[in-house]
């Protein structure tokens, strides 16, 4: 034991009294933290790499969020665009429908129009109809009635006629004024009607009826009988038209109140 501290002590100072050696490398640290004899320069270098390391990390770190920006961006990008095109289908869709309104508010005009116009057509149509059927009623009264008059006027000459064939002259001019004038009415109706045959004869009737009613005023029974015989004659034609025209098929027609004596 005491051999090995001698032999340390011994080394130790012929390494002291060696000052071309170099120094012993302890492995210890100097208070700053660099090794013992290191290089200047080295040390600067070493401080500057290691000053750059938190620069590079920073990089590092900043390459992520530039890159979630860069995504950021192209997804706001993206939004952006898909509202524009929704906002461009909407328009698009409002314009749409806008003029869908417009034409069906101008088919619904047209709708409305037509069905007025129906309407009035249709008011026209039964406003014509219920004409023609007035018009038709009127017809058929009017034939009817001078049915009746020349009907009428045929009882009374053959009354008349009787009475003359009797000698009786008291009343027969009075009667033949009435036969002649329900004859003029008859004739009258069946001119409007459009049956001039019987317009004819009737007039023809009247004529005959006048004659007889001079040849009364004159005294002559015989030529009034024979006017009166033509008078029957042309009023039973015309009453035979108007009963056929008025079907009653005969002509013959129930007389008028006063037609008789």
């Amino acid at each position: 034991m005491a051999v090995t501290a001698s032999a340390a002590a011994l080394a130790l100072l012929l390494a002291q009294a060696s000052p071309d050696a170099p120094p012993a490398r302890a492995g210890a640290a100097t208070s700053s933290g660099a090794p013992a004899g290191a290089d200047p320069s080295a040390a600067g270098t070493a401080g500057r790499a290691a000053a750059a390391e938190p620069s590079a990390a920073g990089t590092a770190d900043a390459a992520p969020t530039r890159e979630r920006a860069a995504t950021q961006d192209g997804e706001l990008r993206r939004a952006r665009d898909e509202v524009a095109a929704l906002r461009a289908e909407v328009e698009t869709v409002r314009r749409d429908l806008a003029e869908v309104q417009a034409q069906w508010s101008a088919e619904a005009a047209r709708a409305a129009a037509l069905e007025q116009r129906l309407a009035e057509v249709e008011q026209a149509r039964a406003a014509e109809a219920q004409a023609r059927s007035a018009a038709a009623q009127d017809a058929q009264a009017a034939t009817q009635q001078r049915a009746q008059e020349t009907a009428a006027a045929n009882a009374g000459m053959r009354a008349a006629q009787d009475a003359l064939a009797r000698g009786e002259m008291g009343n027969v001019d009075a009667a033949l004024a009435d036969q002649a004038a329900a004859l003029e009415r008859a004739r009258a109706l069946a001119r409007q009607q459009g049956s001039p045959q019987e317009a004819l004869r009737a007039d023809a009737a009247g004529r005959w009826i006048a004659a007889a009613r001079q040849a009364l005023a004159r005294g002559d029974l015989a030529q009034a009988r024979a006017a009166l015989a033509q008078a029957q004659a042309q009023g039973a034609g015309a009453g035979a038209l108007s009963s056929e025209q008025a079907g009653t098929g005969s002509g013959q027609a129930a007389p008028a109140p006063g037609a008789g004596y």
